[in-house]
């Protein structure tokens, strides 16, 4: 009995780790849709270097996880060129952006949600 106690709260524990770091569920993510593309610096970061179509911009958001903004700041390369669009996003309306850094976020209103994506390395490759 107590072997069975102890493998159930193991497997609790694996579950709950497991689900920890998951990637976003796909089905948030509706109707991408990939408007613009931005520069701070057209010399060093190029439209090729965020060429994302609606396709690929929603598996940047299916395959990243959400952070906190300061993960960003201390830990990604932030790329002075961006995507931007529209997407339903939870039922909702939203603009997002993806910059060539594999790094986003997601605008609903006044509520401002973070990414990174690093397993997405492909979406970013020239086409």
């Amino acid at each position: 009995m107590e072997i069975k106690i102890k493998l159930a709260g193991l497997f609790l524990l694996l579950l709950i780790f497991s689900c920890a770091n998951k990637p976003s569920s796909n089905n948030s993510f509706e109707d991408v849709y990939v408007a613009d593309f931005n520069s701070d610096d057209i010399k060093s970061c190029r439209p090729s270097d965020v060429d994302l179509s609606h396709y690929q911009a929603k598996q940047f958001f299916i395959r990243a996880r959400q952070v906190e903004h300061k993960v960003i700041h201390d830990h990604y390369n932030y790329a002075p060129c961006y995507i931007e669009g529209t997407m339903k996003y939870n039922a909702q309306i939203c603009d997002w952006q993806i910059r060539a850094g594999a790094t986003g976020f997601i605008k609903c209103g006044d509520n401002k949600q973070f990414f990174v994506c690093d397993l997405c390395e492909d979406l970013f490759k020239p086409h």
